[in-house]
């Protein structure tokens, strides 16, 4: 095995390495499973309406139950999204492009380094892609780092994936920014249509998401522990994780339950008819394209619409397709359960009154100079009681869009951008969105979760610091 201390070197280093490991030890005792952490998160929201509001107790759990199928449409949405994102990361050709980039580092530091930079352009593409393929990149790296009799520390190679959850809703799929996009979106005659031009590409956000990047690059390998204190996952476990061994054969590759007629074996058989499939979809894409500005067509419907053509082009056949978003429904199910109790916490927050409370107590207190880093302090705390960036604003959009006209000299666009960087900043302290890497990965939320809040400290202050400079110079 390699010695994996002498690669740093350096006061910066030894710091970071050990407030990775005491993070990590503090969070893997007192940190509780996904589950009970939302029932948890219920409870305290139950308490805090309570407190901070004229509502009562049963007042709260009526909103609670009237929140709980609030969420029912967007929800489907989201998990569409998370599921087409799965079927495309988990098909055979993303699997050997990982495969090869897993092949490249051959340090643990340069592990931890190709983990957090493919992490960071996943989650600017898609986040259900960056919460697949990233779980599956961490985990053929590790593979690959076994072979070459090379010792990485498996949970930071999986923060390392999960990270690329942060510059998430300032990409592609920013839910949001897509929302806003949409002719008809629920805020239109308070805010208009804001098309992506003004919010994904304006260079306000590209400078933000730059710099977020390099932070999680560089402090990544940065928390590397010592040779000793790094725990590696056996290769057979590893490979059983990804559906070698007894199984045999990739996610796809499934023996038949019941002998298929000719016909439906050569249906879900076809390379013709899935490519068909996929092809038809994309046609019908770029003739939306061809009628209307990019930017302005793309929005979360067109994106969901986008991921599905690519997995069927991708699978190549149904019966890999199929097969695997059964699995992508098994795998995202704890979530897909969660959304609805999150909505209830949705629902007490709304209907109490304590998100109006949030948002106009950060506006009472802005200029223009500081209201975009209240948007980023107030969304990055709601969003730890809704971890859904669509749901959030949703919630959050009309508020921050009436307080926004009251704040003279300042821009809708920009709040969005703050706002998408306060719903992206506390996922690294929420557990939510971890569970399906963590299914994938084969760890629990207390193994990895240590070193993403040391992120969330530190690109806290990164975006911060960006939010306050976007009311200075905008």
């Amino acid at each position: 095995m390699s010695t994996i201390g002498s690669e740093r070197s350096g006061r910066v280093g030894r710091f970071f390495t050990q407030l990775g490991e005491v993070s990590s030890r503090v969070i893997k005792r007192y940190l509780p499973d996904a589950f009970i952490f939302a029932l948890l998160l219920t409870l305290l929201t139950m308490v805090v309406a309570v407190v901070a509001t004229d509502e009562g107790p049963v007042d709260v759990a009526t909103h609670w139950g009237e929140g709980f199928w609030e969420v029912v449409s967007f929800s489907t949405q989201a998990s569409l999204a998370l599921l087409t994102g799965w079927a495309l990361a988990d098909s055979p050709p993303i699997k050997r492009g990982l495969r090869r980039i897993a092949s490249v580092p051959s340090t643990q530091t340069q592990a931890i380094f190709v983990v957090a930079l493919c992490g960071q352009l996943f989650g600017l593409f898609h986040w259900g892609v960056v919460l697949i393929a990233g779980a599956i990149l961490a985990r053929e790296v590790g593979i690959a780092m076994a072979e070459k009799g090379t010792d990485v520390h498996y949970p930071l190679l999986v923060a390392a994936a999960y990270a690329g959850l942060l510059p998430w809703h300032q990409g592609l799929s920013g839910a949001s920014l897509l929302l806003v996009a949409t002719e008809g979106h629920f805020a239109e005659e308070t805010m208009g249509v804001i098309p992506v031009s003004e919010t994904i590409f304006h260079p306000f956000n590209l400078a933000m998401i730059a710099a977020i990047v390099a932070v999680v690059v560089v402090l990544m390998p940065l928390m590397a522990p010592e040779a000793e204190n790094v725990t590696t996952v056996p290769e057979e476990k590893l490979r059983a994780a990804r559906g070698e061994g007894a199984r045999g054969g990739d996610v796809g590759e499934r023996p038949h339950r019941l002998r298929d007629s000719r016909l439906k074996a050569f249906l879900l058989d076809s390379t013709a008819v899935c490519v068909g499939v996929g092809v038809a979809i994309w046609a019908y894409l770029l003739y939306l394209f061809s009628t209307e500005p990019f930017v302005q067509a793309l929005d979360i419907n067109v994106l969901i619409t986008a991921m599905f053509g690519l997995g069927f082009l991708a699978h190549a056949s149904l019966r890999s397709y199929i097969g695997v978003f059964e699995e992508a429904i098994r795998g995202a199910s704890q979530i897909v359960i969660q959304f609805q109790f999150y909505g209830g916490i949705m629902g007490i927050m709304v209907f109490s009154g304590l998100v109006e409370l949030i948002a106009t107590t950060a506006a009472q207190y802005a200029t223009d100079a500081t209201w975009y880093a209240m948007v980023f302090v107030s969304g990055g705390i709601v969003n730890f009681f809704v971890p859904s960036g669509g749901g959030q604003w949703t919630v959050m959009g009309e508020i921050y869009a009436s307080a926004t006209q009251e704040i003279a000299g300042t821009q809708m666009n920009h709040v969005m951008i703050a706002f998408a960087m306060g719903d992206q900043w506390t996922n690294m302290i929420q557990p939510f969105w971890a569970i399906p890497v963590l299914g994938i990965a084969g760890l629990t939320i207390r193994d990895m979760m240590g070193y993403v809040a040391v992120l969330f400290v530190f690109v806290g202050v990164v975006m911060g610091v960006g939010t306050l400079a976007i009311g200075v110079l905008g």
